[in-house]
């Protein structure tokens, strides 16, 4: 004898593919605090040997640099909902939601479009960067700037993954 299953907790219950959804983006929000926590903490200390032990750290102001360069592309590609990046929505708020359908359908292909175009040169340039290295910390300059292209990447992801949804049949929560 089979258990029946209740349909409305069936379309209620997530599916693997939103499980998944919500691991990454807790594990996005808990790298994204590591990262701020560690800027955060090599300001601090290079404040403390600044002004109490007046011998000022050489390596803290280019760790924090870095640190802070990670924490906002990191934040820009996984932390920030799509809709929440700078819009231009005066026009796109008082028109039919059909409309706005049309306008977010149109603005992600030419996002996507752009960051597609996006991602070839900055692969070249982080080429380019692999011969150059930090001035104090001595860290190769293209894993120093390689967070420009995981905030390409993972932002293409996100408008593919927002365009999918537009297409699909509750196309009104991804207005």
């Amino acid at each position: 004898m089979t258990a029946r299953t209740d349909p409305e907790t069936e379309a209620t219950r997530p599916g693997a593919l939103e499980t998944l959804g919500r691991l990454l983006a807790r594990a996005a929000d808990a790298v994204g605090i590591v990262m701020f926590l560690a800027a955060f903490a090599g300001f601090i200390v290079q404040i403390f040997f600044r002004y109490v032990m007046g011998t000022p750290l050489v390596w803290s102001e280019e760790f924090v640099m870095i640190a802070f360069i990670w924490t906002v592309f990191w934040a820009a590609a996984f932390l920030v909902p799509i809709r929440e990046h700078v819009t231009f929505d005066v026009v796109y708020d008082v028109v039919s939601p059909r409309t706005q359908r049309v306008m977010a359908i149109f603005t992600m292909v030419v996002a996507l479009v752009a960051f597609g175009l996006l991602i070839l040169p900055t692969l070249d340039y982080l080429d380019f960067l692999t011969r150059k290295k930090s001035p104090v910390l001595r860290l190769p300059m293209h894993w120093i700037y390689g967070c420009y292209l995981l905030f390409v990447v993972g932002l293409t992801l996100k408008m593919l993954g927002r365009l999918l949804r537009l297409f699909g049949p509750r196309w009104r929560d991804a207005l």
